[in-house]
């Protein structure tokens, strides 16, 4: 039990910090960012499927537990793979 609760400490402890420090990350005032940067920069990588179908159903998935939208795109290389974002 006591394992349990310094664990639980460092993790409020880690979560307090990078909490601090997520506006200083932030763009200093007066600088642009372009519209394409910004569209692309609200995307989130989820991972790599072997097809696009397991890859639409994953984004359906994460479409139905609260994100807006999804896109499956084609592995760089011709793999075969399609890697979901979601946004």
């Amino acid at each position: 039990m006591r394992k349990r609760a310094v664990l639980v400490s460092v993790g409020i402890a880690v979560l307090a910090i990078t909490g601090i420090n997520a506006p200083a990350q932030a763009a200093a005032p007066g600088t642009s960012v372009s519209a394409g940067a910004r569209s692309e920069a609200a995307w989130v990588y989820i991972g790599s499927y072997s097809s696009r179908a397991y890859c639409v159903d994953a984004g359906q998935q994460y479409v139905r537990e609260g994100f807006s939208k999804y896109r499956c795109d084609a592995a760089p290389g011709g793999t075969g793979y399609y890697e979901l974002f979601v946004s």
